[in-house]
């Protein structure tokens, strides 16, 4: 997942350039990017209906005003890399 959502980071830069570090700390942010990542997949793996893409664009673009309103204050911005230790972690039991 973490894979998806940098390549998501990569390929919406100017939507997901407000994206703060540690973003993965937030539940509601990492849900929501686990979620667009999951449904660009799907869109890139036989989306066949084009309203599907608009709506994607368009929860894009909401979620990116989002990011905007949040970014104010002196938090540094998310520079994809390699995934933090959480995610890496075994899951218990």
């Amino acid at each position: 997942m973490w894979g998806a959502i940098v390549a998501l980071r990569g390929r919406y830069p100017r939507h997901l350039a407000s994206l703060k570090d540690l973003w993965w700390t937030d539940e509601s942010h990492t849900e929501t990017l686990c979620a667009l990542a999951v449904w660009r997949g799907d869109l890139d793996d036989g989306g066949l209906d084009p309203r599907e893409e608009v709506s994607f664009q368009a929860q894009l673009a909401e979620y990116a005003a989002i990011l905007g309103r949040e970014a104010g204050g002196v938090d540094r911005a998310w520079t994809p890399g390699v995934p933090p230790e959480e995610w890496l972690a075994d899951p218990p039991g």
